[in-house]
């Protein structure tokens, strides 16, 4: 990389060479660190007996998520419901007559007459 020349960088600017600056390799936070910070509470310990549990194996397909919690017990079929019931009709229209003096009397900055 070249460096400019000081005759097209005005007096009054500073130049600081940072083409060799490397930035400090910060690591980033597993997930467990990040659910300990959040919700103050480590997510690998078991609520029954304190100890530490092992992670052996992430599912993300559906038809075998599934199939484990059906075997579990613990996957629940959402039955389908009945439409919406449509509301009453009232047996009389009620119109409320709307006082058009209190309209005029509102000020619109945006519009004029």
């Amino acid at each position: 990389m070249e460096k400019p020349s000081t005759e097209t960088v005005p007096d009054e600017v500073k130049m600081i060479d940072v083409s060799k600056y490397r930035p400090k390799n910060v690591p980033s936070l597993t997930w467990r660190e990040c659910i300990k910070k959040i919700w103050k509470q480590d997510s690998l310990i078991c609520p029954e007996c304190q100890s530490e549990m092992k992670i052996i194996s992430f599912i993300t397909e559906i038809q075998i998520i599934r199939k484990i919690l059906k075997y579990l017990g613990l996957w629940e079929e959402s039955a389908a419901r009945d439409p919406p019931q449509l509301p009453e009709k009232p047996d009389e229209i009620v119109y409320v007559p709307i006082e058009d003096a209190k309209w005029g009397t509102i000020e619109n900055p945006g519009f004029s007459d």
